[in-house]
């Protein structure tokens, strides 16, 4: 017999594959278009044409987003991440066949479109289903499918890119759109999210759910009336984006916007995506070894989610997001420093002078995927989500990644003409606002650390003193 903690792991990593398509493409797409059988099919892409290639499906993916909390909130949870999945088989099937670079376009924006259905709901289905005592572990599955896709990816890419002809590049694709029959062909056994229930008038429904995943049944009713009592305070109208922004809820949505956005401009997905530019820039002469020192950036994104994983519930909140962005800002402002002092530019190319300096340039790399993986990767997601109420969650966190895809999209399509025409410029940039945003998580943000979705809502209804007290027990 199935165990109602191991249910809800189990549920946990069949919807987190939608974040494992994620990471595949992520990993896989920078080396897919340094490959020489990529361009000998495709056409040789500048930097200002691979910016929008990559970028585009975040473009698509912010717009999707949007949508994505009027289709949870219509169809379920888990037919959201369902109808997601279909579209991104959709989009990685055409991208798999493609014959042109226009084609392959569309096909990125399809994939985008699906991909921002279906991770904009993931985290609000894990968080609704799981009690409190595990919600941040169960939640960070989803960023450990994530980075378990960037490592495949890059792996994927690095054993295809020996294959012959055009099939070396179409084979992540292959992969990905594996990926995706598998997530769509399980989300219809999934559970029904409890609250989406209640919020649904489906009581009796919403209490099997809660029967089935919860260890003691004794507990069930009164998470029930909790449940209950939170949405019939907020009123049974529909929620609208308009009210996000009303004043009783305008502090904890800006605030969770505000690091959602900020989370990209850290320079993850600078890092991520054009891992095999960083790497050349860095001192590796050839492509292969651009795309085996990517994919060790994988593992290591990979091993340092772990932890979080495990712990994030013992943490907390403030903990990671503070000492995580600390940790962020130091390697990155330390890279610019090395590049001011040994960088510089020849026949447009930056370059870095000496073994010493550009092995610690790898070496900080690694360490700022380290500290981002096990931090800001897997807390900023799960705070953001839980501090928003149960009736506006779908809307706000649509809200929230649309953000969040909006700045990653120009991040994505800038990077590339960054990184060649400035060398301490981007590391000097990502530092920056990376400090900023611990400052503001300092000194505005309360922890919330092994409290029930509902309580959570209380300790934002708290006066603005009460609040400052909170924050200042926790810091």
């Amino acid at each position: 017999m199935v165990s109602a903690t191991t249910r809800i792991y189990l549920i946990a990593l069949h919807t987190s594959l939608a974040g494992m398509l994620w990471g595949l493409d992520t990993g896989s797409i920078g080396p897919i278009t340094q490959m020489d059988q990529f361009s000998s099919s495709i056409g040789h892409l500048s930097s200002g044409v691979l910016g929008i290639y990559v970028a585009c499906i975040l473009l698509s993916a912010s717009l999707s987003s949007l949508c994505s909390g009027y289709i949870a909130d219509l169809l379920s949870r888990k037919y959201g991440i369902l109808t997601g999945g279909i579209v991104v088989l959709l989009g990685t099937i055409i991208s798999a066949s493609a014959k042109s670079f226009p084609v392959l376009i569309c096909a990125r924006l399809i994939t985008g479109i699906g991909q921002g259905q279906s991770i904009s709901v993931v985290t609000i289905y894990l968080c609704e289903i799981s009690p409190r005592e595990i919600r941040g572990t169960v939640a960070t599955v989803l960023q450990l499918l994530i980075t378990i896709g960037i490592a495949s990816g890059y792996f994927v890419a690095y054993a295809s890119s020996r294959i012959r002809g055009e099939l070396a590049w179409r084979t992540p694709f292959i992969v990905e759109a594996s990926v995706a029959v598998v997530l769509v062909s399980g989300m219809a056994f999934m559970p029904y999210s409890p609250r989406w229930l209640v919020q649904r008038g489906r009581i009796d429904e919403a209490r099997a759910v809660l029967q089935k995943l919860r260890s003691s049944s004794e507990f069930v009713e009164d998470e029930l009336r909790l449940i209950q009592g939170s949405l019939e305070e907020q009123n049974r109208e529909d929620a609208s984006y308009r009210e996000i922004f009303q004043k009783r809820y305008i502090k904890r949505s800006v605030l969770s916007v505000f690091l959602m956005s900020f989370e990209m401009l850290c320079g993850i997905d600078a890092v991520l995506y054009y891992a095999p530019i960083l790497f050349t820039q860095a001192g590796f002469t050839s492509n292969r070894a651009a795309f085996l020192a990517s994919g060790v950036s994988g593992i290591i994104n990979l091993i340092f989610t772990i932890p979080a994983q495990l712990w994030v519930d013992k943490w907390g909140r403030r903990f990671p997001l503070i000492g995580g962005g600390i940790s962020i800002a130091a390697c990155f402002m330390t890279i610019g420093t090395l590049y001011v002092i040994y960088g510089g530019k020849a026949e447009g190319q930056v370059y870095l002078s000496g073994k010493g300096p550009q092995w610690a340039v790898i070496i900080l790399i690694y360490m700022f995927v380290a500290s981002f993986s096990w931090s800001w990767a897997v807390v900023i997601k799960i705070y953001a989500c839980e501090i928003i109420p149960t009736r506006l969650r779908a809307k706000a966190c649509a809200v929230q990644q649309l953000s969040n895809w909006l700045v990653n999209f120009a991040v994505a399509l800038t990077a590339p003409l960054f990184l060649r025409a400035s060398p301490s410029g981007p590391y000097f940039f990502f530092g920056s606002a990376t400090l900023f945003t611990t400052a503001v998580c300092h000194f505005l943000m309360p922890e919330t650390k092994g409290k029930s979705l509902e309580e959570i809502e209380d300790l934002f209804e708290m006066t603005p003193q009460a609040v400052g007290h909170s924050v200042s027990l926790m810091a």
